[in-house]
């Protein structure tokens, strides 16, 4: 039975079988009474669910069991009930329509809103995987001195951005930047940064000059200062040359946290810090940076960190006031960590504890740490060696 829209109370006016309750029946009615609905309760289950697919019809069952779309009468009510019935759900008909609608505009606005957010989804991901390939593959080893590196986004892109790389034959070179910010301006900064810190210069007659780190982060200060937009961008940065055959380690560094020095394993030494020698890159165009120099006894090592670090492990005791406030928790971790020979496992361990402590799931900055540990003298005297072996071999014969 369709109960047609009419001024005045809603009246049953059509008697059909189901089949014929087509689209036009359905979209002109205010509510569908099926009639002895226990005779084929699934004929009605099947044909309710074809009304609510091209509408959302009030339904009575009469002389059926109720379900969560319809309303289940006795089969003896009275016609004055069903008509009360009917009138109650014809009041209410508008209203639930006008709802429909809001909610039909708002499912709609969520689904733009999905997309748009699955579309940044994959963008940051790209950016993500864009950034990865400007970090080393591999690490430098040169007499015995090698280098290892803990790099950990806070989200999809990092602030941060490290390079360990060979500079010739007996340099390593080690850099760190840190951006102000997060997110995926950051990430674009710090790239820019690590391609454009100048290690070399080229002279007149053509060799190179390794440029020592005060004067390369000087320049790289110069570019980007130079290329300043209408948003000031900064950064810290260290830059740190370590020459295996002199055994000196120099240091330079802009805002940057202490680099570490730590002691060999087994030593009763304390860890030294070196102090920045130089402010913020991109603040001043004419900004010099001093260089500290650090001779580094077998096995010990230079460990070059990010400012996460101060928040990477909060107070034990769980109180919100002071809990993600910085603190040196961190020190005490990298001295214990630092008692492993091959800075790999040091690496491995510093991990390992930002795994295990509450609250890693939600890290708050970025986490970049980067050691080396300087190699023994039976591993320089192979080194000397080898030089040795290839100056005693046989020239080739010159046609």
């Amino acid at each position: 039975v369709a109960a047609e829209r009419h001024p005045g109370p809603p009246i049953a006016t059509q008697v059909l079988p189901f089949h014929q309750l087509d689209r036009t029946v359905i979209e002109g009615s205010t509510a569908i009474v099926f009639l002895d609905a226990a005779c084929d309760a699934d004929a009605i289950r099947r044909t309710g669910t074809r009304i609510r697919s091209i509408l959302d019809l009030p339904m009575i069952r009469v002389g059926g069991d109720a379900d969560p779309g319809s309303i289940g009468l006795p089969a003896d009510v009275s016609a004055e009930v069903l008509l009360a019935t009917l009138r109650g759900l014809a009041h209410r008909v508008p209203e639930i329509r006008r709802l429909q609608a809001e909610i039909d505009a708002t499912t709609h606005v969520a689904e733009g809103v999905r997309a748009e957010i699955a579309s940044i989804d994959e963008e940051l991901r790209a950016a993500s995987m864009v950034q990865r390939e400007f970090l080393p593959r591999e690490m430098p080893e040169i007499d015995g001195a090698r280098v290892a590196a803990l790099w950990r986004p806070a989200g999809y892109v990092s602030g941060d951005i490290f390079d360990a790389f060979r500079i010739d034959h007996d340099r390593i070179g080690l850099f760190l930047a840190d951006a102000v910010g997060h997110g995926v301006p950051a990430a674009l900064m710090t790239m820019l940064m690590c391609r454009s810190l100048p290690t070399r210069e080229l002279l007149a007659d053509g060799s190179h000059r390794v440029r020592p780190p005060g004067e390369a982060l000087a320049a790289l200060n110069a570019f980007m200062v130079a290329r300043q937009g209408r948003q000031a961008r900064f950064a810290t940065a260290a830059y740190v040359i370590y020459d295996v055959r002199r055994r000196l380690a120099s240091i330079a560094s802009a805002g940057h946290p202490p680099v570490l020095h730590l002691p060999p394993p087994g030593s009763s030494k304390a860890t030294r810090e070196i102090g920045s020698t130089g402010g913020l890159l991109g603040v001043f165009p004419d900004a010099e940076f001093d260089v500290t120099e650090v001779e580094l006894a077998p096995e010990e090592a230079i460990v070059v960190h990010s400012d996460g670090f101060e928040q990477a492990f909060p107070d034990a005791t769980n109180d919100p006031a002071t809990s993600n406030l910085p603190n040196e928790r961190y020190r005490a971790i990298i001295d214990e960590a630092g008692r492993s020979r091959d800075p790999d496992t040091m690496i491995a361990r510093v991990r390992s504890r930002l795994d295990d402590h509450d609250g890693s799931l939600h890290q708050t900055d970025d986490l970049t740490m980067i050691c080396l540990r300087a190699g023994t003298p039976a591993a320089s005297k192979r080194r000397m060696r080898g030089h040795r072996d290839r100056g005693r071999s046989t020239p080739s014969p010159v046609s």
